[in-house]
């Protein structure tokens, strides 16, 4: 069973609910946009289902409402900022606007975030670049969750990599995926709804196959990286340039080893002036060429269409803008424990479409 709610609705109960967990309004109101967006593009593991989780984050002290964002390190074109543990939403919008500042004056333009927390989709960050005619790219570590090609204990996290590139007419071409062959929160959204998960998404706690999200999410399993060793090296390459180029410390007292120290979360993100390299009208010409020939290549028997990264996810967008958002019983009954935790009378349904 599900209801459809308004987007705006849904967003200024959620920012309400985060208020009241102790957040600044404006920075409730930016964590609340993330999951909303989330929820409208179809990530609905990044989006609704992390309200009540926030909260409590918030409502503990391990997401600080009261951080102190600072910069550590800085160059021409370069950041490296301390987030204190801030909402994921508001450090990720801060250091982006400040790589795209420094990539209006040189071109291109790299910053790392460390002490940071769960950021929602990657793509939140990389899509602020479009408006500036820039490639954005944003990428994340996160807790341990997924094991390495060949093995089956946790020692990487899921570490999503998102690029995405203005176009001309047709949409913007906006990759956005983990590494792992799906998010650990796609199993926590199966687990709280009460489905199964694809056989080759995870490994139990003794390195066999699972069909049961409850082994990842409680029972010490571990996820896949997606193409075997391909998804590996990449999930690898976003832990350098996330958790190891920010300064954040892996290296235990004893000497060297990898240690829990590992679930410290920590962002990478790059902004990329077309006008620097080529002409941005040829460039986005080019693209949508590019696109159209993609999507108007053969197709195999069955499939109806072709997509370009991202295309679904704005298509999902516009329809729940003019339809509603759909949230399901599992979700809409999470948040409206939140809300009566917190002393609300109201309750989800009251932001009907």
């Amino acid at each position: 069973m599900s209801i459809r709610v308004d987007s705006q609705k849904i967003k200024q109960l959620v920012t309400r609910i985060f208020e009241k967990s102790g957040a600044k309004s404006e920075e409730a109101a930016t964590v609340a946009d993330n999951l909303v967006q989330a929820e409208m593009r179809g990530i609905r593991s990044h989006g609704l289902v992390q309200v009540a989780n926030y909260s409590k984050l918030m409502r503990s002290g391990k997401i600080n409402c009261s951080a102190d964002i600072k910069i550590i390190r800085e160059s021409e074109s370069t950041l490296s900022i301390d987030a204190d543990h801030a909402p994921g939403s508001v450090a990720g919008k801060y250091a982006m606007a400040r790589t795209i500042e420094k990539a209006r004056k040189n071109g291109v333009a790299i910053s790392t975030v460390k002490n940071a927390t769960h950021f929602g989709f990657a793509a939140y960050y990389a899509m602020d670049a479009l408006a500036e005619n820039f490639i954005g790219l944003s990428f994340t570590s996160t807790g341990l969750g997924v094991a390495p090609f060949g093995g089956f204990e946790k020692m990487l996290g899921t570490n999503p990599i998102c690029v995405a590139v203005p176009a001309g007419k047709e949409r913007p071409v906006v990759f956005d995926a983990a590494t792992s062959n799906a998010a650990f929160n796609k199993c926590f959204f199966a687990y709280t709804e009460g489905r199964k998960i694809p056989s080759d998404w995870a490994l139990d706690k003794d390195g066999k196959p699972t069909t049961d999200p409850a082994d990842v999410v409680t029972g010490g399993g571990a996820l896949l990286p997606f193409g075997g060793y391909k998804g590996y090296g990449l999930g690898l390459i976003v832990f350098i340039i996330t958790t190891l180029l920010s300064g954040t410390s892996v290296i235990d007292d004893d000497g060297g080893k990898v240690t829990e120290n590992t679930k410290k979360v920590a962002y990478n993100f790059a902004a990329i002036d077309i006008s620097r390299f080529t002409d941005v009208k040829d460039f986005k010409e080019n693209l949508d060429v590019s696109i159209r020939r993609l999507k108007n290549s053969k197709k195999l028997p069955g499939t109806q269409e072709i997509y370009i990264s991202g295309e679904i996810e704005f298509n999902l967008a516009e329809k729940a803008e003019k339809e509603g958002l759909e949230i399901f019983d599992g979700v809409e009954s999470e948040i409206n424990r939140t809300l009566r935790e917190l002393g609300f009378t109201e309750t989800v349904s009251d932001s009907r479409f």
